[in-house]
This record gives C-alpha cells, structure tokens and sequence, in this order.
C-alpha cells in the first residue's frame, strides 16, 4: 500500500455510496488478522449501517470482533438490534460507559521515540492511564464514526476517539492541563499505554456535523487512513483546511499536500480538494469568538442543574459546581468553544 489517506467522493449514479465503499475496503485490506481479537470504536452518533457492515465483513478473518461506543444512548433500538445480528456469536456491541476499565502503566518514552508512527517528547504527564476494559484487551483496533466538525476543536478524530475510552478520572487528568498542547502530550500518554495496535480508520463524511451546534452539511464523502496522524490531518481538509485547536489529533500544522510533520503525505483522492472545500458551509469555519479591545466573549448560564451533569464537559475547566447546586461557568477561563450549549438544555449565552 503506497498510500496511508484515501478521500474518495461519491459518484453521480444511485449507487455512488456503494462504489465509493467499494473503493475504499479494496484499497485498505486489512492483513494479520488470523487469531487476533479486534475492537471497533464507534462515535456516540451512528454512522450508516452499511459502512459498519463493510467493517465487520473487511475483518472477517479476525477471531472476534467487538463493536463500542462511549454511549449507546443515541443509538435506536432498531440500530441496536441490527448491530447486534451483524455480529452475532463473533463478538458483543459495549458500552464503554457502562463497562470496566483497567489501570496501565504509562511507558517510559525515550526522546524521539516513535510511538504508534507519532514522535513524542521524553517526559510522561501520566504515569498511570485507565482505559475501558475492552480496549485494553483488543489486539487490533479500528475507528469508525461520522465526520464531526467542530470551530473550537477542529475534527472529532482517531485520538478524541480513544479518550471516549477512559474513564472520569485518566479524562481529568489530560483535561487539567491548561495548554492544549500539554493536554496532547498528556493524551498520547494514554495512547502509549494501549497495548493493541490501531488498524485503519474511515470517517463518513456524507453528512458532516457541525458539533457545537449541531448543524449538518452535505459532503459526499468518504475519508480513510491507515496512520491516525494523517487520516485526522486529512479530515481537515474537509473543514477547509484550517488548523486544528484541538489536542485530539496531532495535524495542528497539516496544510494541504504535506504531513502533520511537514513531510509530504500519500493521499489517494478522486476529487479536487478545492471542490471538497467548497462542500463546507462557511458556518463550519468560523474560529473561536476572541476578545478585542471592542467585543467581549458572551457570558454562558445555567438556568438550572442538568440531569447527568459533569464539569468534565468544558475542555477548558471554566464550569463548576454553584452554592445552589446549579453550574457556575467562570468567565476567566470560558474561551466559548460553546460545548455546554450542545451538551446541555439548561445551558444559554447571552453578550451581558
């Protein structure tokens, strides 16, 4: 394989989903699968079914396979049930949240040491990572969500992924560094610690979501990689390219054509990476509100306390616990990335 991105459009044809699938699991081909057990982390929002049973199918040769998501709450019964026979005696559908997870030594990284393809720093910032059970067993894994775009973290991809895998305590310890830079240095701590080796990756980029607000755009397109630095640097060019705030994927300086190190990347593509830019409402790319000498950030509120509140859904710490039991946000440390807003009824923002 001479390539380690693939962005394939869809065609024109009633069947341009099915051939662009077809395209990309030629191209992948997974190898090395006889006796191992494999884990395929899906997103909290369900992909189309026929991108999970093309998975399932490319790991065939594998002697389990188990699908997961941090939370099965979004998923339907229906959507539950057909997972649930698409597996069948092969493997079981997790819910990480609901599950156990193991403590793991985080490796003592040498400098410069290639780690998962990724060159990393010589200092821990973890030392001991917990990680869903699931995971921490899984020979192989494989991530498989929808494209989710976001104008404060960049793209939802392979390495946001993983954190879904870690519990309230190894999640605060990575959040509580106030650089995002730290905080994926502090990730790729836990990545150290996954003993299973990541596969490959496709991103359904049919419908984009936008996941502050929710809003979708349609792309038409599928995105895949066999090396995570490049799939989520390449996932940028469908949210215009722009550079990623997010701690989650290590593609902060990817730019079209090169890699997140500057060196040139392998990218199959069928369509012109303008016309893919151009797919994108200009309401995906906008960047994080900021202050100047003439605007001030809005000020977020809770009108009440949420059902299944946790301060761990601000990145930046700015949300705690009030006197009266409803969340405070404190407007020092809010940056309006607006996650409250997507995650919580009781949450508004007003500019006073």
């Amino acid at each position: 394989m001479s390539q380690t991105v693939m962005i394939e459009a869809f065609g024109q044809g009633i069947d341009g989903r099915t051939q662009a699938l077809d395209n990309v699991f030629h191209w992948m081909e997974p190898q090395g699968l006889d006796g191992r057990r494999v884990l395929v982390l899906l997103g909290d929002i369900p992909v189309r079914l026929d991108l999970v049973e093309r998975t399932v199918r490319a790991l065939s040769g594998a002697a389990r396979v188990d699908l997961a998501a941090r939370s099965l709450a979004g998923y339907d019964e229906a959507y539950r049930s057909a997972l649930i026979r698409l597996l069948g005696e092969r493997g079981d559908l997790i819910e990480i949240i609901s599950g156990e997870y193991e403590s793991l030594r985080v490796p003592t990284r040498s400098y410069a040491r290639q780690l998962h393809k990724m060159e990393t720093p010589e200092r821990r910032y973890i030392k001991q990572a917990f990680v869903s059970r699931c995971l921490a067993e899984a020979d192989l894994f494989v991530v498989v969500r929808g494209l989710e775009l976001n104008r404060f973290s960049g793209v939802h991809g392979v390495f946001a992924t993983v954190l879904d895998c870690v519990p309230t305590k190894t999640r605060t310890e990575v959040l509580s560094y106030a650089g995002y830079g730290l905080m994926g240095e502090a990730l790729l701590d836990v990545w150290s610690a996954i003993r299973g080796v990541f596969l490959f990756g496709v991103v359904d980029g049919e419908r984009a979501r936008e996941e502050t607000f929710g809003r979708t755009a349609e792309t038409s397109v599928i995105l895949a990689g066999i090396d995570p630095e490049e799939l989520d640097g390449y996932t940028l060019i469908a949210s215009g390219g722009r550079v990623s705030w997010s701690p989650f994927s290590s593609s902060a300086s990817a730019r079209i054509g090169r890699g997140g190190r500057g060196r040139t990347a392998d990218v199959a593509s069928n369509i012109p990476l303008d016309e893919l830019r151009a797919r994108v409402p200009d309401g995906f790319l906008q960047r994080p509100p900021v202050r100047t000498a003439f605007s001030t950030l809005p000020v977020f509120r809770f009108s009440g306390r949420p059902d299944n509140f946790d301060t761990l859904v601000c990145p930046m710490g700015a949300i705690e616990d009030g006197q009266s039991g409803i969340p405070l946000v404190r407007r020092a440390a809010c940056v309006a990335c607006g996650w409250c807003l997507k995650e919580y009824a009781e949450a508004s923002a007003s500019r006073r």
